[in-house]
């Protein structure tokens, strides 16, 4: 496996409107009082006030190419995200584990490191410009041939947006940009980064506390010629419908997903599989309300 480095993009849709605070019994827009909007499954919300936590288990299963066996890959994704300051600096981390079939045998590979950091420009309209670093530790140790190798490739077939997670004795470091606008109901959000990956959200809120999106990525291999992949293999699409769960507390989503085209590297036939994800937010303004709503 290799590093490979390409444009990435996210594009969000869904529902958020401007908070107005109260002072003094005088009503006014609090510029850091910022909109939120549902956070598709793989990804922060752009906006978020207070820190979260979230567990993001994947299960799938690799069809096999002709003359290949059937191979079943698990990956545990744990993702922190804090604001620092005014809602303008954030600062995060995201480690994954991977664990499969490789022969006969059960194994299990660690990834590298990812940490972050972003800054925002935002309104309480809900226009909201940014961008910042993620930096990926040579966590990753395990041999490039060995049966680890062939569970994060496996890992990587169902989620290669983060290819670069299971990439053994390697240093990336991706630069992104941020981007979101409210149109009353409407709520558009934008990704572009150097990465291996394109992906898109599209979403609504269904109800107060449901939301349901439809999620898509692409991984394109540009520098794959000495590893034997053909042109036509180059590039992996996947299909995700979600279903979330907007709780005070705990925002729970649901995903199954599957290959649209070849999958990655064209190493397996198919793949198909399911997602849940575990966001815990700690709402500091929730936590002031109830208390001051308490007899």
């Amino acid at each position: 496996m290799r590093p490979h480095r390409a444009p990435v993009a996210v594009l969000f849709f869904g529902v958020a409107s401007p908070a107005i605070a109260q002072a003094g019994g005088v009503t006014f827009e609090d510029p850091y009082d910022l909109p939120t909007a549902p956070r598709p499954p793989t990804l922060p919300e752009l906006t978020h006030g207070d820190p979260e936590a979230t567990l993001e288990t994947t299960v799938g299963a690799l069809l096999p190419a002709p003359g290949g066996a059937l191979a079943h890959a698990y990956v545990q994704r744990i993702g922190l995200e804090t604001p620092i300051g005014p809602r303008r600096w954030y600062v995060g981390a995201d480690y994954e584990l991977a664990a499969g079939t490789a022969g006969s045998s059960f194994v299990a590979a660690g990834s590298n490191l990812s940490l972050e950091g972003r800054t925002l420009w935002a309104t309480p309209t809900g226009l909201a410009f940014g961008g910042g670093l993620r930096v990926m530790a040579p966590t990753a140790a395990f041999s490039a041939s060995g049966a680890a190798a062939t569970v994060a490739l496996d890992a990587a077939t169902l989620r290669p947006w983060d290819i670069g997670y299971f990439v053994p004795d390697a240093i990336g470091v991706r630069p992104f940009v941020d981007v979101r606008v409210l149109d009353g109901a409407f709520v558009a959000q934008f990704r572009q980064g150097l990465d291996a990956t394109f992906a898109i959200y599209v979403g609504w809120r269904i109800t107060s506390g449901v939301a349901g999106g439809l999620e898509m990525f692409e991984a394109y291999a540009i520098d794959a010629s000495a590893a034997g992949v053909r042109d036509g293999a180059r590039s992996a699409v996947i299909a995700s419908p979600n279903v979330r769960l907007l709780l005070p507390w705990v925002q729970p989503a649901i995903s199954v997903f599957t290959n649209l085209g070849t999958p990655l590297y064209g190493a397996h036939e198919s793949i198909w599989g399911f997602r849940f994800a575990f966001t815990l937010v700690y709402e500091q303004i929730a936590a002031r309300n109830s208390s001051n709503h308490e007899p």
